[in-house]
C-alpha cells in the first residue's frame, strides 16, 4: 500500500489553485497558504506558511520570481528533514542556483512549468532538475504528472522553459508586429487570414525547411527584408521586428552556423 503524500501549495493564484485541486482530487493531501487568501480554494488552507508545511512531504512553491528567495528564506530553516522544496516559479537559472543554496543538500528541485496550467493543471508538462529532482519525481508520479528529469543542477529545467518561452514570445512579437505593419496599409484582415493559413499548415519539416532554408538563401532574404524596410518606411510605419530580423541575417552571412541546417545544391 503505497504511504499517503502530504504536500504544501505555497501560493494560490491561477496556477497554484489549478495543481493544488488535480493533486488533492488525484489523492493527495494537500494544504496550502497564501498570504492573500482566495475567494475560492481548491483545496483546505492553511493560516501561515508554518501551518501549511508543519507535515509536508512536498512543498511546491507557485508565487512569482519576485518573492521567491524571500519565501524560500521563509521556509528553509523549518522544513522537515526528509521534505522537499519544490519551486514552480518563472525565473532565471541564476535565480534557481541561488534558491538552491539556501537548502540542506538533497532537498531543492528546479521545476520549471512547461505548457500553460489552465486545461491540463497537475497535469501540465513539468521539467526538473536539482539534487532533489530524482526524490521528487519518486513522489510525484503517482498522481499522473508529467515529470521530465532534466539533471542535477538547479536552473537547467528553468532554462529550457525560457528558450521554449523565447521561441513561443518571439512567434508572438512577429505575428502582432506583421499585423501592424499591414494593419497601416490597409491589409490586416487579409493578414490575419494568412497567418491562420500559414500555421495550419505547418508541421516539423517547416521549421527543418526554415532553417535550411535560410543556411541557402540568407542574400535573397536579406534583400527580401530590405524591401520590406523600403516599404514599410514609404507607409510610415516603424517595425519593431525588422531590425533584430535583419540582425540575425547579417550573423548567418559573417558565417555563423544555423544549428541543424543542411545546405544543399541547388541546381
Amino acid at each position: 500500500m503505497t504511504t499517503p503524500l502530504t504536500i504544501a501549495v505555497i501560493g494560490h493564484g491561477e496556477a497554484g489553485s489549478l495543481i493544488a485541486g488535480g493533486l488533492a482530487a488525484a489523492g493527495a493531501q494537500v494544504v496550502g497558504y497564501d498570504p492573500v487568501a482566495p475567494k475560492k480554494p481548491t483545496v483546505p488552507m492553511a493560516a501561515s506558511v508554518e501551518e501549511a508545511i508543519a507535515d509536508a512531504d512536498v512543498v511546491l512553491s507557485l508565487n512569482s520570481s519576485t518573492v521567491a528567495v524571500r519565501v524560500a528564506e521563509q521556509i528553509a530553516p523549518l522544513l522537515a528533514d526528509d521534505a522537499i522544496y519544490a519551486d514552480l516559479n518563472t525565473g532565471t537559472p541564476a535565480l534557481k542556483r541561488k534558491l538552491a543554496a539556501l537548502f540542506r543538500p538533497g532537498v531543492f528541485a528546479d521545476v520549471a512549468v512547461m505548457k500553460p496550467v489552465p486545461g491540463l493543471a497537475e497535469k501540465v508538462p513539468l521539467g526538473v532538475s536539482g539534487d532533489a529532482a530524482h526524490e521528487f519525481i519518486a513522489r510525484m508520479e503517482r498522481f499522473g504528472m508529467s515529470l521530465d528529469y532534466v539533471s542535477e543542477m538547479p536552473g537547467e529545467a528553468t532554462a529550457r522553459n525560457l528558450i521554449r518561452s523565447l521561441l513561443a514570445k518571439g512567434m508572438a512579437g512577429v505575428i502582432i508586429d506583421s499585423l501592424w505593419a499591414a494593419e497601416s496599409m490597409g491589409l490586416h484582415d487579409w493578414a490575419y487570414d494568412e497567418i491562420l493559413r500559414e500555421f495550419d499548415s505547418m508541421s516539423a519539416s517547416t521549421a527543418k525547411h526554415y532553417l535550411t532554408g535560410t543556411a541557402q538563401h540568407v542574400k535573397r532574404r536579406q534583400i527580401e527584408m530590405v524591401d520590406v524596410v523600403e516599404m514599410l518606411t514609404e507607409v510610415g510605419y516603424e517595425s519593431t521586428m525588422v531590425a533584430p530580423i535583419e540582425f540575425t541575417y547579417g550573423r548567418v552571412l559573417h558565417g555563423k552556423k544555423i544549428p541543424f541546417s543542411k545546405v544543399i545544391d541547388d541546381d
